[in-house]
């Protein structure tokens, strides 16, 4: 007798529910109890699915899967987009990646040369003195100055001048500045050997640069500046942790964060003091005063009430650069 092919579909998809059920029931299917028979064999009685209703439902689930995890990866995309600036810091050293590269001596350093950056990864040979790992991440193996660091990047570099590109600039010349610092302090770059960890400054600043305040952003992976600031009004200290000063919603150039009141950062070579020191609710400076809550105190003059200092030097703050380690006082003593 020949048995219909709908009939032997029918037996053979029951003989695998009950297959799959005795299974179930020995290995607590669905994280149910082993014992729970009766509960397995009320499923296999009142559930009748077909082949093709096990491939729909598969499907369903691995699109459902999809559309989870595309919604997971686009979250997570959003995430970590949304606030390209959150690096927070305990210290004055900053987010920039450090090189993971073996060497005996590793560190950073950023060149800048009348608003311009300096591309240290160029012309680099076998035989140079260091290596540049990223766009600031220099390493050696070998003891060198930081004046051969430099000259292996065709920067001719001495304490009182520096050549790059052709051009000379000299110290001596009227608006010309070179700083050469690690870390915080000042160095010759013929004399100073460089050391692990060193972050590197150098900065040759000219009047007719034509930079625009506050300069071209550094992004807070690569080497940027920090320091420290005092600001006072009758001896009481201005508190820049507080949340109206941080970096939710505030300047990308110049800003505090991570609930700290030092240091501050600056994601420029080319931030003015002024300029950083304006951005914040409730302050704003120019080259004859600053501004605090409404009240104007003037640097000079008779009613002189306001000093403005950094490193112990006073600044006009319109025109300074702020640089790496640089510590800024501001005080106000009111005429009241």
């Amino acid at each position: 007798m020949e048995i219909p092919s709908n009939t032997l579909k029918r037996a053979s998809i029951a003989l695998l529910v009950a297959l799959l059920m005795t299974t179930a029931g020995c290995s607590s299917f669905a994280g149910g109890d082993a014992g729970d028979t009766a509960t397995a064999n009320e499923t296999a009685e009142t559930t009748e699915m077909t082949a093709s209703d096990v491939e729909t439902t598969a499907n369903d689930t691995a699109s459902s899967d999809d559309a989870t995890n595309e919604s997971s990866d686009s979250d997570s995309d959003s995430d970590s987009d949304s606030d390209h600036d959150s690096h927070s810091h305990d210290s004055t050293t900053n987010a920039s990646n450090e090189s993971s590269v073996d060497a005996a001596y590793t560190g950073q350093m950023a060149v800048m040369v009348a608003g311009e950056r300096v591309s240290l990864t160029e012309d680099l040979d076998e035989d140079a003195p260091v290596h540049m790992s990223d766009v600031d991440s220099w390493h050696t193996n070998e003891s060198t100055t930081l004046a051969a660091a430099l000259n292996a990047a065709n920067v001719n570099a001495t304490e009182s001048s520096l050549t790059y590109d052709g051009e000379t600039y000299e110290e001596s010349e009227n608006g010309t500045k070179l700083i050469y610092r690690v870390d915080s302090h000042e160095v010759d770059p013929e004399e100073y050997t460089l050391e692990s960890d060193d972050k590197v400054w150098v900065l040759v600043v000219t009047d007719d640069s034509n930079v625009t305040t506050p300069g071209e952003y550094i992004p807070p992976e690569q080497l940027h500046v920090h320091g420290t600031i005092d600001f006072t009004v009758d001896g009481e200290r201005l508190d820049f942790s507080r949340d109206k000063y941080q970096q939710a919603g505030h300047n990308d150039h110049f800003h505090f964060e991570g609930g700290h009141a030092n240091p501050w950062h600056a994601h420029s070579a080319h931030v003015t003091l002024a300029y950083g020191m304006s951005t914040l609710d409730g302050i704003n400076m120019t080259d004859e005063h600053v501004t605090y809550n409404g009240t104007t105190y003037a640097y000079d003059g008779e009613n002189a009430t306001a000093t403005v200092t950094v490193n112990g030097e006073s600044v006009d703050p319109t025109d300074y650069y702020l640089k790496n380690g640089d510590s800024v006082s501001i005080e106000i003593a009111s005429s009241d």
